[in-house]
């Protein structure tokens, strides 16, 4: 993971803290009823300030409050999946509370969700040139990849998609392809490639600004998790990935 100097410690901790309040208030006025918009998109945006938070924690050198946040935006990405009006357009909430899923080492809500996104594929058709063909597909690869039931017409569906996707997004893409491919087929090689592209992807779109992304990758650091669940260990060196986390959260996995 990155490694902050003492004034960007302090701002993450200063950010931290204000995210902290936003989330508090937020959740209470959900309770209260105070809340209009739709929910769906409601809890995703709970969802992922927790998943910020969690990053936050890390960077303060906390990774059990990390952990809890990252189980926490698990839970709201899911509610935000059942609360989804569109099935197909749900598809990004359960592949989000999948990378959120394997950050805090929650094997049942992984399985639950993974197993969500197959019934979804099974129910929902989608065509590679559909408007939310893209999350479609990857939901629909990482969830095979995560119960070891990856599905050819999942894997051309999301190479069909990628052939389309300028720049940053092709190696998303092709990231979540290469280490769907490697479980399936038992090729190391492959895995390592999958997250070595999403670090990739993590690098040429993040903004200079944007402090949380400057300190790790939630999508890179998932596949690293998910391969050394899976059995395998990908060699890893990259700032954006918290080797910490990888290692305590792979052990909480038996898939």
């Amino acid at each position: 993971m990155t490694n902050l100097n003492s004034d960007q410690k302090n701002q993450a901790e200063n950010l931290l803290n204000k995210k902290r309040r936003r989330l508090r208030l937020r959740k209470s006025n959900f309770e209260e009823g105070g809340v209009e918009r739709e929910l769906s998109s409601f809890f995703s945006g709970i969802a992922g300030s927790a998943r910020n938070i969690g990053i936050l924690e890390l960077a303060v050198g906390d990774r059990d409050a990390a952990e809890e946040a990252f189980a926490d935006a698990t839970t709201y990405y899911e509610r935000s999946a059942a609360e989804d009006s569109l099935p197909v357009h749900s598809a990004r909430q359960r592949m989000q509370g999948m990378y959120t899923a394997l950050l805090a080492g929650e094997e049942s809500a992984l399985v639950d969700i993974a197993e969500s996104m197959q019934r979804l594929a099974a129910e929902e058709d989608c065509d590679p040139d559909d408007q939310w063909a893209d999350r479609y597909f990857l939901g629909w690869c990482l969830s095979g990849a995560v119960l070891g039931t990856v599905n050819d017409a999942a894997l051309a569906g999301l190479e069909t998609v990628n052939d389309e996707k300028p720049g940053a997004h092709a190696h998303y893409g092709r990231a979540v392809l290469s280490t769907a491919r490697g479980i399936r087929d038992d090729e190391p090689a492959a895995i390592q490639s999958g997250v070595e592209s999403m670090v990739t992807f993590h690098e040429q779109d993040m903004d200079a600004d944007n402090v949380v992304k400057q300190i790790m990758s939630v999508e890179a650091t998932a596949l690293a998790i998910l391969g050394r669940a899976k059995g395998y260990s990908p060699a890893i060196s990259s700032e954006f990935i918290p080797m910490d986390l990888v290692e305590a959260s792979a052990a909480s996995f038996h898939l």
